[in-house]
């Protein structure tokens, strides 16, 4: 949120080079930074305005009609912009504008207005920005998954170990009670064992002296 503030704040002061800032953006890259709703609230209303007016102006000023926005019409069309990206960033506005400029929504006749701009291509931009988010959180969702995967994979491999070595454990400790066990004797501790939550899950060591205990 800070890093917008002193970025639009650069911005307003003209110590940035708005075309730099616009060859190394991408729409993806925009999808990490804080939505302008959230960063231009309260005291910072004014530097929202002030920075995103300073965008259109310099959007329409990029444009080669002979008939020029008034002042008037430039703050209506600041308004519009805030409202419209209220959900995005600013990185998003200033790469919004570039694509407009460079005719990625269509190209036009007829100059540019508020219409054109958010009637027309601002859709398109939100549809590439959706598509492109949507692809984003797929190919996050498989690295989680993968992951996931891995880790049960290890959970998995150790719970296995460990009740292996359970086993082995109870196999000797059965092997030695019923070294002096009759039938009866052994019937009657596979019914406590049955009654017995935790020896029960290794009951079948234990029947299988059925075998070797006539």
């Amino acid at each position: 949120m800070q890093k917008t503030l002193d970025f639009s704040k650069e911005i307003i002061n003209g110590n940035v080079n708005v075309s730099v800032v616009e060859m190394g953006l991408t729409i993806n890259k925009c999808l990490e930074k804080p939505n302008i709703r959230i960063v231009f609230k309260d005291e910072f209303a004014q530097v929202g305005f002030s920075v995103v007016k300073v965008l259109v102006i310099r959007f329409m000023e990029s444009f080669g009609f002979s008939t020029k926005m008034n002042d008037s019409q430039i703050d209506t069309l600041t308004v519009d912009t805030l409202e419209k990206f209220s959900y995005e960033s600013l990185e998003d506005i200033v790469l919004f504008f570039k694509m407009a400029r460079n005719g990625s929504f269509g190209t036009t006749n007829r100059g540019v207005d508020s219409n054109l701009i958010y009637g027309e291509w601002f859709p398109k931009y939100l549809e590439k920005k959706s598509e492109l988010r949507e692809q984003s959180y797929l190919n996050q969702k498989g690295k989680t998954s993968k992951k996931q995967a891995s880790d049960y994979d290890v959970k998995f491999t150790y719970e296995k170990l460990k009740i292996l070595n359970q086993y082995k454990k109870v196999e000797i400790y059965v092997d030695k009670i019923t070294q002096n066990m009759d039938r009866q004797l052994l019937e009657d501790t596979i019914i406590d064992w049955e009654k017995d939550q935790v020896k029960k899950p290794f009951l079948d060591i234990l029947k299988r002296k059925r075998k070797t205990i006539k």
